[in-house]
């Protein structure tokens, strides 16, 4: 509906990078069952994941308002999470320099 344009547009911008993050995770596992390396394709798709659920986590308290913030409705939490996704088994940083160097740059 026209009133609400603007949390559909987020949803809709969450449902692509849930989309997105899903065939890249895929990838690797095919790969993986072909017994192809997926070096590469994993560091991408744990950089794609991680910062996609960052971005989410900020959609979804920015669309929940003042509550998105408010511990009760455990929004919050999901973003606290996906904060740290960004630095367990590797800082977004370090994922670039892989994939640069898997790249040959």
């Amino acid at each position: 509906r026209p009133e609400f344009a603007l949390v559909s547009n987020r949803i809709a911008d969450m449902k692509v990078r849930l989309e997105t993050a899903r065939l890249l995770t895929y990838k690797v596992a095919w790969l993986k069952s072909l017994g192809k390396s997926a070096m590469l394709d994993a560091a991408i798709a744990k950089l794609y994941v991680s910062e996609c659920f960052v971005e989410s986590s900020f959609d979804a308290i920015r669309m929940h308002g003042g509550y998105g913030y408010m511990t009760e409705f455990e929004v919050e939490r999901d973003l606290r999470d996906a904060i740290g996704g960004t630095l367990y088994g590797g800082t977004s940083d370090i994922l670039r320099n892989i994939i640069a160097r898997i790249m040959g740059l």
